[in-house]
């Protein structure tokens, strides 16, 4: 069960971040955001910002004309924080 829900509507990029980060805000570390969206362009937006933050995309579904999001929200000085730990982002290190 998500802690907090968020039904974007239809934001986009720098509008959709600023809702889930603000909804972030809300949530315990550990614990789950439940978003909604109808961008299509969502999925990547909220993958790239949950790999920089270091929460975890636990699931995406699509859903008529929308998707679904989980979102766990990052414990913090948990083993995964951000690109820096990720593989894919070595050079970084």
């Amino acid at each position: 069960m998500a802690a907090v829900t968020l039904d974007a509507g239809p934001a986009n990029c720098g509008r959709l971040i600023h809702l889930v980060a603000e909804a972030m805000a809300r949530v315990q570390p550990g614990q789950l955001l439940l978003v909604t969206a109808y961008d299509p362009s969502s999925q990547l937006d909220l993958a790239a910002w949950c790999r920089m933050t270091g929460h975890r995309l636990c699931s995406v579904q699509a859903v008529d004309d929308h998707l679904m999001f989980a979102i766990e929200k990052a414990i913090p000085g948990g083993a995964h924080n951000g690109t820096r730990n990720d593989p894919q982002h070595a050079r970084q290190g």
